[in-house]
């Protein structure tokens, strides 16, 4: 019997306060038209092509969420309820999709398959998420935990001077750091009564680096450290208008 969780990352959970100012300010930093009425439960997604964003009023208050696909989502339940773990939800059901969530993930899987996102401009300079990020403060043991939960390995990233790495079958990559990498601050959360590193969100890849900078202080965005380098890469970090964190890096793919 296949691993019912799938090595997959098809979207990332950004809480915001406002739905429609956070879409209008992501649109106009990422370069997309809004598709008109996409609004959906207080939902909005960005589709990169691999993994998305997905801008969610609902969860405001409570840290971000990294999704997983699976084709059997009572399988993947039963598979969570022996896995070890800290919160572990009911299924939730509806027309679209089944969901539940473990610890700071949610395990999705889809009923319908939405129409593919024409709106992606190919010169824009944010190209894509190439890694979702897990904070972590014990290395060993969250590498265990996500090896587990996938049934993947994980290596080296060639990237980021080695930080613990598992490879998805497509879109990003879920990239281990010990804060070695981010070194962002504990924030307290209510929701979970802990304080928790949740910043960066996600990597994302440039072709220019000092372009993007100056484009996302253009639009408002916090950008207080400018180009940094660290783990053998040159990137910047930036926060959208309600605290959610990216690291940007340049790539000559």
């Amino acid at each position: 019997m296949s691993h019912p969780i799938l090595p997959i990352i098809p979207a990332v959970f950004v809480p915001v306060r406002d739905l429609k100012s956070a879409t209008e300010w992501y649109a106009n930093l990422l370069e997309r038209q809004i598709v008109p009425g996409d609004y959906t439960d207080g939902i909005y997604i960005f589709d990169f092509g691999g993994t998305a964003l997905i801008l969610d009023s609902n969860s405001w208050g409570s840290p971000p969420l990294i999704m997983f696909d699976t084709n059997d989502i009572a399988s993947a339940y039963q598979f969570c309820a022996e896995h070890p773990h800290e919160t572990l939800a009911d299924i939730y059901s509806d027309e679209y999709v089944s969901v539940f969530t473990i610890n700071l993930n949610m395990i999705c899987q889809a009923h319908r398959t939405g129409e593919p996102d024409t709106t992606k401009p190919s010169h824009a300079l944010l190209k894509k998420i190439s890694h979702v990020l897990v904070h972590s403060d014990d290395l060993q043991d969250s590498v265990g935990w996500y090896e587990k939960l996938v049934a993947r390995s994980a290596k080296p990233d060639s990237m980021f001077e080695g930080l613990p790495c598992i490879q998805m079958e497509k879109g990003a990559d879920l990239l281990i750091d010990d804060n070695r990498l981010c070194q962002s601050p504990r924030v307290y959360f209510e929701s979970h009564k802990s304080d928790i590193r949740v910043n960066p969100i996600a990597i994302m890849e440039t072709d220019d680096l000092n372009a993007s900078l100056d484009k996302v202080r253009s639009r408002g965005a916090i950008a207080a450290n400018g180009i940094e380098s660290r783990m053998g890469v040159r990137f910047f970090a930036f926060q959208d208008p309600d605290g959610n964190g990216f690291l940007v890096y340049e790539t000559n793919k």
